[in-house]
C-alpha cells in the first residue's frame, strides 16, 4: 500500500474518532420519572438555552433505581437523573451512584431541600391529595372521602385508583405517608381496608387521578399538582387534602457518577436549579412548587402552608423503603381480607 494512501486512511480514522468524541461531548442523556410531555418541555428549554442536544428517557421511579444499581460496575449510559421523589435520590446517593457537584445556584435553594454533600438537589415540591369525581359519586349517592380513614370505608369498594408503591414513587410516598400518620396497628388496618376498595393499582402516579377524571374510578390518589393540571384541562374533579394530614415529595435531580458528559450535566443542573429554569413550571401551566427562592410560584398551586402536611420523615422513608414495600406486598396486597 502506498504511503499516501496509508496516510489518508489514518487521517480518516482520526477524523471519525474525533467526530464520535465530539458527538458524545455535545449530547446529554437524561432519565426522568416525570411525565414524558412535561419533561420534554424542560429539555427543549435547556436545549434552546445551551445548544446541547439532549435525549430524554422516561422510566418509573422503581425502574430507575434498579437501572442505577445494575450499571454500578459499568460505565453508565445516562448522565442525569431528573424528577421523582427524593427517597430515590437518598438511596442512590448512599450507594455512591452520584457525582458530587457544588452548583453556584445551590445558595438559592433551602438546605432542607438538598443533600448536604452536594450529591442531589430538590427542584420542586408537591403534596399528596385526593382527586374526587364528584359527579360519579353523586350518581352513586356517596359523599366524597375527606380523610385516609374515609378511604377505608367499604362503601368505596371498587371506586379507588392508587399508584402501586413498588413501581411508582408517588405510590410509595402515599404508603409512607399512611405509615407515618398512624400507629403500626392502625396503619395496617387502614391499608388493608383501602386495598379492598381498590379498583386498580397504576404503575404511573399521575394515572391514578387521570382514571378518576375519566370516570374509571371515583377517587384517584396522586400529587396535588397532577390533579390541578387535570382540573385546568376541564375535568370535573374536586381536590381534597386528607383531614389527618398528608405527605409530600421533594422532586430530585442528580448527576450520575462517571457521566460521559460531565460539563454538560453540570450546566443542566445549574439551569434547573436557577430561577430561569424553575420559572418554567408556571410558564407552561404546571403547579409544582419551585425550590428556588426567586422562582415564580404558580398562582393556583397548593402552598405548603395550606397543605396540612404531616412531619414527613424523608430519611426514615428512604431507609425503610425495602422493609415497607415487603410489608405492603406480604401483609396488604397479598395479605387476604382479614383486617385484624
Amino acid at each position: 500500500m502506498k504511503a499516501g494512501r496509508k496516510l489518508l486512511i489514518v487521517l480518516l480514522l482520526v477524523f471519525l474518532l474525533s467526530s464520535g468524541v465530539q458527538a458524545a461531548e455535545d449530547r446529554l442523556i437524561v432519565y426522568t420519572a416525570l411525565q414524558q410531555n412535561e419533561a420534554q418541555t424542560y429539555i427543549n428549554a435547556f436545549e434552546n438555552y445551551s445548544g446541547i442536544k439532549t435525549k430524554l428517557v422516561r422510566k418509573s421511579t422503581g425502574v430507575l433505581l434498579n437501572i442505577l444499581r445494575r450499571e454500578k460496575n459499568y460505565r453508565p449510559e445516562v448522565d442525569i437523573l431528573f424528577g421523582g421523589p427524593a427517597e430515590l435520590y437518598y438511596l442512590a446517593a448512599e450507594e455512591d451512584r452520584f457525582y458530587k457537584y457544588s452548583s453556584p445556584y445551590k445558595e438559592q435553594i433551602p438546605y432542607e431541600y438538598m443533600d448536604n454533600q452536594d450529591r442531589w438537589w430538590g427542584i420542586y415540591i408537591g403534596s399528596i391529595g385526593f382527586a374526587v369525581n364528584t359527579e360519579k359519586l353523586r350518581k352513586l349517592g356517596l359523599n366524597p372521602p375527606r380523610s385516609w380513614r374515609d378511604l377505608a370505608n367499604p362503601k368505596y369498594k371498587d371506586l379507588i385508583t392508587i399508584p402501586n408503591p413498588v413501581s411508582s414513587g408517588t405510590g410509595y410516598t402515599i404508603l409512607s405517608t399512611i405509615l407515618q400518620s398512624f400507629s403500626d396497628k392502625e396503619a395496617k388496618i387502614i391499608l388493608k381496608q383501602i386495598n379492598q376498595n381498590i379498583k386498580e393499582y397504576t404503575n404511573i402516579g399521575a394515572m391514578a387521578s387521570k382514571l378518576a377524571a375519566l370516570g374509571h374510578s371515583a377517587v384517584g390518589i396522586s400529587f396535588s399538582h397532577d390533579i390541578q393540571k387535570l382540573q385546568k384541562e376541564g375535568y370535573n374533579l374536586e381536590l381534597i387534602i386528607p383531614a389527618e394530614g398528608t405527605g409530600y415529595e421533594i422532586g430530585g435531580m442528580a448527576i450520575i457518577k462517571d457521566s460521559n458528559s460531565l460539563d454538560q450535566a453540570k450546566l443542566f443542573v445549574d439551569f434547573m436549579l436557577s430561577e430561569k429554569g424553575q420559572n418554567l413550571y408556571s410558564a407552561i401551566g404546571e403547579y409544582r412548587l419551585p425550590t428556588n427562592f426567586f422562582a415564580e410560584v404558580p398562582e393556583a398551586s397548593i402552598k405548603l402552608e395550606n397543605a396540612n402536611l404531616i412531619d414527613y420523615n424523608l430519611k426514615s422513608s428512604a431507609i425503610n423503603k425495602k422493609d415497607n414495600l415487603l410489608f405492603w406486598q406480604q401483609e396488604i396486597y397479598f395479605g387476604g381480607e382479614n383486617v385484624e
